[in-house]
């Protein structure tokens, strides 16, 4: 009945109102705070899935749960697309499912957003290290090599290249590789020689012309010993590239430019000690003995003309007791 008819000092009926009974709303609310915690939870979660799941990625690369790390990458990157961990993350769980070119894209993507990050240069040359052990292709060591070229380590990227080339002589994009290395390296002969190959085989390769163009350029305004930096060369220059020129299998190219820096500083041990590697590598043991002597006399010291000496000396009583036998 409506309370304004209740008569005055009898008990209010809570039925009277409309209420439910007190020991249902005490369930009731037994029954909320059971719940309460989950309803929490899963609130939580739905305000942190992008954050959840950028770090499950790396739980479950740690568990060695590469797919799922894969999966929980990829839905925080279709929140947070520009996350550079999130695709280090996906980069390095693909290559351990040996997915190598999603691996090698994921990894160039971080690196367009941290392009100073170490740690991302490192995991690229790893991956595109074991792609390249697994499957040895032209393509496989040209991206190796371009990867060298970016992080300036142009002898390395010769040598990629160089490899890309023994596996289809005919890649024309390795030897413009190629001809922009020789020419980072001061070393424009062969610069233009590359480039020139690369358009002999493929004639509108407008990148390869314009790499043409710019070495005849610098040449020009210089000598071919000359380094990119100037065109007057220097002996210590002269020695970076007589070096480069070593590591790169130009052994004769090695001796010319040391002797070049000898013409200009005759007092460099270094110059002399470049002579006598190549000389022994070349065969020619007499001309490693001298330069490696006059090395010792200017630096006494000198471990690795101490070492080409030796080395001379053991290739020259070889070749004497060949002689002889014959």
């Amino acid at each position: 009945m409506p309370v304004a008819s209740q008569v005055k000092g009898e008990p209010l009926d809570p039925r009277s109102l409309g209420l439910p009974p007190l020991w249902l709303l005490v369930a009731w609310f037994a029954l909320l705070l059971s719940v309460w915690p989950v309803v929490q939870q899963a609130s939580f979660r739905s305000r942190a899935i992008p954050k959840y799941d950028l770090l499950a990625s790396a739980d479950f690369y740690r568990q060695h749960r590469y797919a799922e790390a894969v999966e929980a990458a990829r839905r925080y990157l279709q929140l947070q697309p520009n996350s550079a961990e999130a695709l280090t993350n996906l980069g390095i769980s693909y290559a351990a499912l040996g997915k190598w070119d999603d691996a090698i894209d994921a990894t160039r993507h971080a690196l367009l957003i941290k392009p100073s990050d170490q740690l991302e240069w490192n995991n690229l040359r790893f991956i595109l290290a074991r792609k390249l052990a697994l499957h040895p292709t032209p393509e496989s060591y040209q991206n190796s090599a371009l990867e060298a070229y970016t992080a300036g380590r142009f002898l390395e990227c010769v040598e990629q290249a160089k490899k890309a080339l023994a596996l289809y002589p005919k890649y024309t994009k390795a030897f413009n590789l190629l001809s922009v290395c020789y020419l980072n390296l001061g070393m424009y002969d062969d610069a233009i020689q590359k480039a020139r190959e690369a358009l002999r085989i493929e004639p509108e390769f407008h990148l390869a012309a314009n790499n043409l163009h710019l070495a005849e350029q610098v040449k020009a305004r210089g000598t071919p010993s000359a380094t990119l930096s100037s065109t007057t060369p220097t002996a210590d220059g002269l020695v970076n590239l007589s070096l480069a020129k070593y590591r790169t299998g130009d052994k004769q190219g090695c001796i010319d430019d040391a002797h070049a820096a000898l013409r200009i500083n005759p007092g460099l041990a270094i110059a002399w000690n470049n002579i006598a590697a190549c000389s022994n590598d070349l065969g020619q043991p007499d001309q490693a003995i001298a330069a490696a002597t006059e090395a010792l006399r200017l630096q006494p010291d000198f471990q690795l003309a101490r070492n080409n000496l030796s080395i001379a000396t053991a290739l020259k009583a070889r070749q004497e007791n060949a002689g002889r036998a014959k």
